[in-house]
């Protein structure tokens, strides 16, 4: 009986626990993103609060320029664009703007013209 009463116990705090857990995770996503979209940009969001940008890498690899408006940010993981230098790239990227920073997610090369 005790075993019993202690597992379901366990269970509520864990499901609790997570509950909490995704509301946290889905409100701070959304901070900082006050910006409108249009479907016409360069710039659109998904669906994990993500972005996506085209732009530049820099020859160092450490800042990228977004294409829609010029904007140059520090890359917080530039290992993710070994091999871009240089190069316009899309990237899927978390972006901070307190401090100007972005995340890589993901690189897509872009087809040279």
């Amino acid at each position: 009986m005790k075993t019993l009463l202690l597992a379901f116990l366990v269970l509520a705090l864990s499901l609790s626990t997570v509950a909490f857990a995704q509301n946290n995770s889905g409100s701070s996503s959304d901070q900082g993103q006050q910006q409108p979209q249009t479907s016409n940009s360069q710039s659109s969001q998904t669906s994990a609060g993500n972005q996506h940008m085209s732009g530049t890498v820099s020859k160092n690899g450490k800042n990228f320029t977004n294409s829609a408006d010029n904007k140059t940010y520090t890359v917080s993981n530039p290992d993710a664009l070994t091999g871009h230098e240089g190069q316009p790239v899309g990237l899927i990227v978390h972006i901070d703007p307190d401090n100007n920073v972005i995340h890589i997610i993901q690189v897509e090369a872009t087809p040279q013209q």
